[in-house]
């Protein structure tokens, strides 16, 4: 293929990557309760609102609903991965009976190392998080089978333990991707939103109440409980009490989680709010005030009295930069053999449609603010500038995109839609200048321009396929897309990897975000 560079770079952009009110819900005292807002002096005792009829606490009733149905799919997905290394029994021999004790006694195993890893409570996982659990504890899953069958006629060899290790981690991925999709859903829909108090009334508390807000968050924020702290505005949500009152309030709001801005109470406040949620059997929730951080990476420590959440650095060690860099170029080689025939038919279609090059290059920023020559497949046409007709475009702005940019050819545009211009960065890949996961490198004037706001991100090595592109593509704005990428390099995981690539894949298939 023939290689060449193009006086306007090619879109910057998109870098893709082969990857009702608030108030309407409250019962109607709760509507004309003191706002936060509405208040000159603060006081320190609310009016508490009359006793109502408590609603059913749906949403706790729907998690653990949604926690007994995984287990029933979790015991079926062993049950099916046995299966797949035993076979159907059609030589005539049946299944035998120690075949039969395992499978009765499997889906019990499982189950139990499954809640050990906490994999039923997964209102309090997040996706990443989730999946680390979920090979985790199939793996060790394996592996106490393995041990079992010692004593089994038909002892396991390392081909059906392999086999059947892919089948249960194949079938539990694809039952935790359902769940999580139906949990969405409901949270979207209300049925699994959780009503929930905030207790304190100054400015954290505010911005707990609007988060809480979001849309499909999993939240019914409903109002405020109080403290002896000081007032703030706040978003439209009423005062309904005291936090000595917080017990009673439960009871009559059918209030399923409390969450307590830190900032807002004392100590006493929190474990009075404690007292209360445990006796009501609720969950509280403390805002932490730190950067968004992988559970995996939080413990919480005890300093005399005071409860301390100890947050453990993460930095690549030289093995665990070998072992990325060895998972980097095993992945690249076998996707290169694997898409050779995909990428010569791509370098074909290309020739024959447009003239230019098949491949376009262009010089990129990596790790250390090192420049690199990266490689993607051309996508526009070869007179940039009669395609533009006269647009004005600032190419210095960081993440720059265009949508619908009329210098794409038909087959760039197609090949953009399903980011397959990218797959020349796999020799990028196995070359070193950039990593299968990390922040999508910039083109060298972005960076230049952008010196301060873009120089975290050159912490790690460029990578093809990084954690904004699989949270959006091109419809993450600069701000949220700098966040996510510091989130990545704050939080490196092997498990995080391949997690990244797994959603790389769905997000390409589902054309999300893609220009």
């Amino acid at each position: 293929m023939s290689a060449a560079r193009e006086e306007t770079p090619e879109d910057p952009t998109r870098d893709a990557v082969p990857g009702s009110s608030q108030t309407d819900l409250m019962p109607e005292e709760a509507k004309t309760s003191p706002s936060l807002g509405d208040q000159t002096t603060p006081s320190l005792e609310p009016t508490v609102p009359p006793i109502v009829e408590p609603v059913s606490a749906t949403a706790l009733a729907g998690f653990r609903r949604v926690a007994a149905a995984l287990m029933i799919a979790d015991a079926l997905c062993i049950v099916g991965a046995l299966l797949v290394i035993h076979g159907d029994g059609s030589d005539g021999a049946g299944f035998s009976r120690d075949f039969v004790f395992v499978v009765l006694i499997a889906p019990v195993v499982w189950i139990s190392l499954f809640h050990s890893f906490g994999l039923y409570g997964v209102r309090h996982l997040s996706p990443p998080e989730e999946f680390r659990r979920v090979i985790s504890a199939t793996i060790l899953g394996v592996v106490v089978i393995m041990a079992g069958s010692v004593w089994w006629d038909e002892a396991l060899d390392r081909s059906s333990l392999a086999l059947m290790c892919v089948a249960a981690l194949f079938l539990e991925l694809v039952v935790r991707r359902l769940a999580r999709w139906h949990i969405r859903k409901q949270k979207r829909l209300g049925p699994l939103s959780l009503r929930t108090l905030i207790a304190g009334t100054n400015d954290e508390a505010a911005t707990i109440a609007t988060a809480l807000s979001a849309p499909g968050g999993g939240f019914v924020p409903i109002g405020f409980v109080t403290s002896a702290s000081s007032y703030a505005t706040n978003p439209g949500l009423p005062l309904l009490g005291a936090i000595d009152d917080l017990e009673e309030l439960i009871r009559r709001r059918s209030v399923e989680c409390v969450f307590v801005a830190s900032t807002a109470t004392s100590a006493d406040d929190v474990y009075r709010i404690f007292q209360s949620c445990r006796k009501a059997d609720i969950e509280m929730r403390l805002s932490a005030n730190t950067p968004e951080v992988l559970t995996s990476r939080v413990s919480i420590q005890q300093v005399e009295s005071l409860m301390m959440l100890a947050v453990r650095p993460v930095r690549l060690t030289r093995s665990q930069s070998a072992l990325k860099r060895a998972f980097d170029i095993s992945i690249a080689s076998l996707a290169m053999i694997l898409l050779a025939p995909l990428m010569a038919a791509i370098a074909l279609a290309i020739k024959l449609t447009s003239r230019g090059p098949v491949v376009f290059r262009q010089d990129r920023v990596s790790k250390g603010e090192r420049p690199f020559t990266m490689y993607k497949f051309r996508t526009m046409v070869a007179d940039q500038e009669r395609a533009l007709e006269g647009r004005l475009i600032d190419l210095t702005q960081p993440f720059f995109k265009m949508p619908h940019d009329p210098r794409l050819t038909p087959v760039g545009r197609l090949l953009r839609s399903f980011s397959l211009d990218e797959l020349p960065q796999l020799w990028n890949v196995l070359r070193g200048d950039m990593t299968l996961v990390g922040p999508r490198p910039l083109p060298l004037e972005q960076v230049t321009a952008n010196h301060d706001l873009l120089q975290p991100r050159h912490e790690v090595r460029a990578g093809l396929t990084g954690w904004w592109q699989v949270s959006g593509r091109s419809e993450i704005d600069v701000e949220q897309a700098l966040k996510m990428d510091m989130f990545y390099i704050e939080n490196w995981s092997l498990s995080l990897d391949v997690y990244i690539l797994l959603k790389t894949a769905a997000a390409v298939i589902a054309r999300r975000g893609a220009y």
